[in-house]
């Protein structure tokens, strides 16, 4: 019948098509799609770094730019800091992997930030949450064995649970690791919303004295965490500037601070940075 004919014909069109179509034709097409999809990507974190960059961070006036010392693994600058005063909300994570309670603390301390509190002029607990303006950066804090001084060629590793005392009766104790985010200025501790989530603790860091190696990357690893502790330790003790902590110099908590998300940013974008706390008399003196 004319119908059959003609569905032969299409046919016969179809197989000459799907035959005159060549191998190169196929690549051109998929590197178009990806291409596309890239140009897609970048431009997507390349939106969300310049958002970041504008977020509100906490204030502080840099005091002194150190080179790193000569015998560290890489060459960097070293930059001491004094912050102001500033809010954070604070969650303890029971980790001592400061990467893994990055990613289980971030949950939490994101929920109080995006409404998962309760105003603090609220009469009724039916009031609606408030959703805070996003800041920088992302704050983990732990505790690191003191970091050995090793050749540029030795690998630098460092366990967030290993007991820096030596008598651990072959007992290790995992550490805990908090995480926070720095909450807006225009809060204090009375004006901020109350958090729902009891494992959420709003306070107040004091004014203090900090000194930081920044880089780019993703969330550094905990070896990453340790060569860096490393460089901040051996350039600090070369200037003479003491790290605050409970057990003495070289012992006190260490802080990973991360400035852009870890999946839409790429990567050379992201700016990460490890610091520890310094005794502000030590700054001053080897500034004379």
């Amino acid at each position: 019948s004319e119908h059959i004919h003609t569905f032969d014909i299409y046919l016969s069109t179809m197989k000459i098509q799907s035959n005159s179509i060549q191998p190169t034709t196929l690549l051109q097409l998929f590197l178009t799609v990806a291409a596309s999809l890239l140009t897609l990507r970048l431009g997507a974190g390349l939106a969300a770094w310049r958002t970041a960059n504008r977020l509100e961070k906490p204030a502080y006036t840099v005091v002194r730019r150190l080179p790193s010392a000569p015998s560290t693994h890489r060459r960097c600058q070293v930059e001491v800091r004094k912050y102001e005063p500033y809010l954070i909300a604070e969650t303890t994570i029971d980790e001592s992997s400061m990467r893994k309670a990055g990613s289980l603390g971030f949950g939490r301390c994101a929920g109080y930030i995006f409404g998962k509190n309760q105003p603090r002029q609220s009469k009724t607990d039916n009031e609606e949450p408030e959703t805070m303006a996003m800041t920088a950066p992302v704050r983990t804090v732990g505790r690191q064995p003191r970091g050995e001084k090793m050749a540029m060629t030795s690998p630098v590793r460092a366990t967030g649970n290993a007991n820096t005392s030596g008598n651990n009766n072959g007992n290790k104790s995992k550490s805990k690791t908090k995480v926070s985010f720095v909450i807006g200025s225009k809060y204090t501790l009375k004006t901020a919303p109350k958090p729902l989530d009891s494992n959420v603790k709003i306070r107040q860091v004091p004014s203090h004295y900090l000194a930081a190696t920044t880089f780019s990357g993703p969330p550094p690893s905990d070896e990453r965490v340790g060569e860096e502790r490393n460089i901040l330790e051996q350039t600090l003790e070369r200037e003479g500037i003491k790290i605050l902590g409970k057990k003495g110099h070289g012992e006190g908590e260490t802080m990973v601070y991360g400035y852009h998300d870890p999946v839409i940013t790429p990567n050379i974008l992201r700016k990460n940075e490890v610091a520890v706390m310094v005794d502000g008399k030590s700054v001053v003196r080897s500034q004379c």
